[in-house]
């Protein structure tokens, strides 16, 4: 039966074959790409980052939002930017550096978003706007290879494989990938080139990596996470 089958489709003309093949559907992977808006000011950005902030309490899709420490920042911000409308002198620099402490915390917090929305993509965009933030569907890209490679003692280079047009490369190391906040604590800056260099590392600790490309549409996908032991 088999035999026969095979030798019909073996009957069938090359025109007719290119033909069936151009009627099956292709299927294009999307990813979720989660954005937020931040205001210039800064006081509608402090009132925008409270509104998410009681926007994700209490919400269905975000049973442990990170949260906390947000809350925290944008306090300090707050209370800096009191200070800095007084116009004393170094006000307004104390209330710039509260400002950059804030942004690592609601990056930790938008990463989450999308996370959850990556999880749920027929309900990302629904989910990223009960967050007060924004969500689109974008075409999936090829993975890359990411890969560690050891330099001199306490030095390793990061590197990240190639994945078309791109802006830049974002890194991240963390010695407790569990914790969520554990990613900034050390901070490696973005590279426009697909490799970086992290000096100052302590032989025999175990770090945590990861890469990913920002492209026009904003940030890729984290590449999966390498452990590596420092020599």
């Amino acid at each position: 039966m088999q035999t026969q089958i095979v030798k019909s489709m073996l009957r069938i003309p090359a025109g007719m074959v290119i033909f069936l093949l151009a009627l099956v559907p292709t299927v294009i992977v999307r990813r979720i790409v989660v954005a937020a808006k931040l205001p210039r000011s800064v006081d509608k950005l402090i009132t925008y980052v409270y509104a998410i902030i009681e926007a994700m309490t209490d919400n269905t899709w975000f049973p442990t939002p990170p949260i906390d420490d947000v809350k925290a920042k944008v306090g300090e911000l707050k209370d800096a930017q009191i200070i800095a409308k007084t116009r004393i002198p170094g006000a307004a620099k104390e209330r710039n550096v509260k400002l950059e402490n804030l942004m690592p915390a609601f990056s930790t917090l938008k990463d989450y978003v999308q996370g959850i929305c990556r999880l749920n993509p027929e309900s990302g965009i629904t989910i990223a706007e009960s967050a007060l933030m924004h969500a689109k569907k974008v075409p999936g890209g090829k993975k890359h290879v990411f890969s560690v490679k050891q330099l001199t003692s306490g030095s390793i280079e990061l590197i990240g494989g190639f994945l078309g047009n791109h802006q830049s490369h974002d890194w991240g190391l963390s010695r407790n990938p569990v914790d969520p906040l554990s990613w900034y604590i050390t901070i490696i800056p973005s590279t426009l080139k697909a490799k970086t260099v992290v000096n100052n590392l302590k032989p025999g600790e175990t770090v945590y990596l990861r890469h990913r490309v920002v492209t026009k549409v904003g940030p890729g996908d984290w590449d999966q996470t390498i452990s590596f032991i420092v020599k």
